[in-house]
């Protein structure tokens, strides 16, 4: 679907749609973050997608009754009633003049902007895979993927991190008798300080109250409280979504 430095608008949509496989979506990050006129186009189109999103959330305002002054405009004869809004409209002209004498300043010289690709040279990318299956094709995956990534952004002298959370059947990753990674996990987390394995407190609470299991991690992980919010809590935070 990607075709050398140039993405289609198609390709673009589903980027911000989050309709992307990991692979395509790991393959665009640096092509969409060194390329300006990506940038502002993915920017374009999520501030459209809020747009009309907003438009189909925002109820109409309701019909308010007629102040004082409509009242008096429509008791006004047809011969009159035209000549009251440009009369409105050039007192409000006189009115905002006289005023601008008294409130204005000087305005306030502001710095020009950086260029895109210098922005996101800087810009620290964050990406949160949410690993829920014991499947181990799926751990490798998003461990490859995962590595992918962040040696790609160290290359490129790119400052990124990496969050694979792991909660449900996923968490059988992060215990020490399930994972078939163990290995992996600790040359992974010795490599990049800046990839964070995490697991979900709710989801070792439900194996030792259903199953008496009482999860041991491997001790690279860390513990959040809940998978969901930590989902919410990193994109508020614009860390990218993905799911594996």
């Amino acid at each position: 679907m990607i075709e050398g430095p140039r993405l289609s608008e198609e390709f673009l949509n589903a980027f911000v749609d989050n309709q992307l496989d990991v692979d395509e979506k790991s393959r665009a990050y640096p092509i969409i973050q060194g390329n300006g006129d990506l940038n502002r186009q993915v920017c374009e189109i999520r501030k459209i997608n809020d747009l009309v999103r907003l438009a189909y959330e925002a109820p109409p305002a309701p019909l308010r009754p007629l102040g004082r002054v409509q009242r008096m405009a429509a008791r006004l004869s047809p011969v009159v009633r035209p000549v009251v809004p440009p009369l409105i409209l050039v007192a409000g002209v006189c009115l905002g003049w006289g005023l601008r004498s008294t409130l204005w300043a000087p305005a306030t010289v502001r710095p020009v902007a950086a260029p895109a690709a210098t922005i996101a040279r800087t810009t620290t990318t964050k990406v949160l895979f949410h690993l829920d299956s014991n499947s181990h094709a799926q751990m490798r995956e998003v461990l490859r993927e995962s590595a992918s990534l962040l040696a790609r952004y160290r290359a490129q002298g790119r400052p990124a991190k990496v969050e694979i959370l792991a909660d449900g059947p996923g968490l059988a990753l992060l215990r020490v008798r399930t994972t078939p990674f163990a290995a992996r996990i600790a040359q992974l987390k010795a490599e990049y300080p800046n990839l964070i394995f995490a697991a979900c407190q709710n989801t070792i609470d439900r194996l030792a109250r259903r199953k008496g299991i009482h999860a041991h991690l491997l001790p690279e992980a860390v513990i959040v409280p809940s998978a969901i919010a930590e989902i919410v809590h990193l994109q508020h935070l614009g860390w990218t979504y993905i799911r594996v």
